[in-house]
């Protein structure tokens, strides 16, 4: 894919992955918008980008807020190429003691925030006839530990919500994508500062939407490459019988 002029939506952009994001696909010669709920530091990241970039404050778990930011990319460019939904949340606290309220905002921020994205904009990829969703995933719902239930469950909604968007893709005729992508254990606050520079992995996004080299309409990307998923034994067993 061509990326000069492409216009490439980030959800979560104010920090961590999401202002790296940002960062390096305007570098890349892409016009970027960023989401997120804090205004001034947005405009933080625009004084210092090297690129076109349009900051957008929103709250991803709030759907009109979702749509009028939305509709406000249309305003400006009239279409969007590309979609990282990137905002999360990581509580940290056991599930014993996390409250409902607190429950109910990491789902909204979580799952709720890639859904209300893509319904917005899923739409307008369909008539322009293309687009690619990114949703970040993580393995995290497969190997939960201590004090992550509503980060790891909310990561497995992501997972199988990506999957059925997908499905429900495959009527339309038309070169849109949505993929999963797990860009690996970052350097960030939610990881205590532990990790890969989201620069790295935002360069790798960047390479990842540029090759746009995925072998199905929905895949999971793990890092800068295709995950491919290991087969089952009675598939192995199959190959070896018929000489696949």
């Amino acid at each position: 894919m061509e990326l000069e002029n492409k216009v490439v939506l980030v959800t979560g952009a104010t920090q961590g992955l999401g202002r790296a994001l940002t960062i390096e696909f305007a570098a890349a010669g892409c016009r970027v918008v960023g989401i997120g709920r804090n205004l001034a530091k947005l405009e933080e990241i625009r004084a210092q980008i090297e690129g076109e970039f349009t900051p957008i404050e929103c709250d991803v778990s709030d759907h009109e807020a979702v749509c009028q930011a939305v509709q406000q990319t249309l305003s400006l460019y009239g279409g969007v190429d590309v979609l990282f939904n990137n905002a999360a949340v990581y509580p940290k606290v056991s599930f014993l003691e996390e409250t409902p309220e607190a429950w109910t905002s990491a789902m909204g921020a979580n799952v709720n925030g890639v859904a209300y994205f893509c319904k917005a904009v899923l739409p307008v990829m369909i008539r322009a006839g293309q687009g690619r969703v990114y949703n970040l995933g993580s393995w995290a719902y497969l190997g939960p530990i201590p004090k992550s239930a509503a980060y790891s469950a909310s990561k497995g909604a992501v997972h199988t919500l990506t999957g059925a968007i997908a499905q429900d893709l495959a009527q339309f005729n038309t070169d849109v994508q949505v993929h999963e992508w797990i860009p690996g254990h970052l350097k960030t606050q939610m990881s205590d500062h532990g990790g890969i520079d989201p620069h790295v992995s935002a360069k790798w996004a960047v390479a990842m939407v540029r090759n746009d080299a995925a072998s199905k309409a929905s895949v999971i990307f793990e890092n800068d490459y295709e995950w491919i998923p290991p087969k089952r034994i009675k598939d192995r067993i199959l190959d070896l019988l018929l000489f696949r």
